[in-house]
């Protein structure tokens, strides 16, 4: 009899001590043409500036640092719109000529439009001659389908401009502004909602954009690079200093 109370409490107390079989975590919310998201870069790109801006279906590329196509699918690069460069300088553009290479391996069928400050169009028409070669033999051994000639760089018009729109589909509209130390900033228009992306080293690209739905910098912003998680941008939210009508 013992025995068997003894062995009644133990099974009771182990269904007592067990726990919960663990809830499935949430899917991840996926990105859909009707939404507005900054899409972060590949980790190993961090602490520099990269993320890749979904809206209306189309993708623009803002920063190509060293590392940036480890985060890139095929369909981001075989449907890349645009490449916007925060500078010339190494830690900024290390990555492009990869984007550049897998993108057109992936399928892009255009040459890829890159904006920048003063000094781009040499940057690219440099990186498109050095891979003269390497294109042949992709071309010859690959047939990538785009073509041959959807390997190039094409650099947008805009780069000696201090502010000015670089990319405009309509709906989507990306405006550039470039400091003294030939640093660009980004105003990204979306159906009326704002996002400014900036570097670090500059802030007139927050400070000129009026009411922003959104700033990612590196000082006093909304969110500060490097982005490790999506971004849902609201649409038909007023921006900050502004009511609602």
């Amino acid at each position: 009899m013992r025995a068997r109370i003894l062995m009644a409490l133990l099974v009771v107390a182990a269904c007592g001590s067990a726990k919960a079989p663990p809830t499935p975590a949430e899917a991840p919310r996926k990105v859909t043409s009707a939404d507005f998201a900054l899409v972060p870069c590949a980790p190993v790109t961090a602490p520099h500036p990269c993320v890749m801006v979904i809206a209306g279906g189309k993708r623009v590329l803002f920063g190509t640092p060293a590392g940036i196509v480890e985060g890139l699918t095929p369909t981001d690069l075989q449907n890349l719109d645009a490449v916007m460069l925060f500078s010339l300088r190494g830690e900024d553009i290390e990555g492009l000529d990869d984007v550049r290479n897998a993108s057109w391996r992936a399928g892009h069928e255009t040459p890829l439009r890159v904006s920048g400050p003063v000094g781009t169009t040499q940057v690219l028409s440099a990186i498109n001659k050095a891979y003269e070669a390497s294109d042949a033999f992709t071309f010859v051994e690959q047939a990538p389908a785009g073509g041959f000639n959807a390997a190039v760089l094409q650099p947008l018009p805009g780069e000696k401009d201090t502010k000015t729109r670089v990319f405009n589909t309509g709906d989507l509209v990306v405006t550039h502004l470039v400091n003294d130390k030939e640093r660009v900033g980004y105003w990204v228009d979306y159906n009326g909602v704002r996002v400014v992306l900036e570097p670090c080293g500059m802030t007139q690209a927050a400070q000129f954009s009026g009411p922003a739905n959104l700033t990612v910098s590196c000082e006093e912003a909304d969110l500060a690079w490097p982005l490790t998680e999506v971004v849902f941008v609201p649409l038909g939210m007023p921006p900050e200093g502004t009511e609602a009508p």
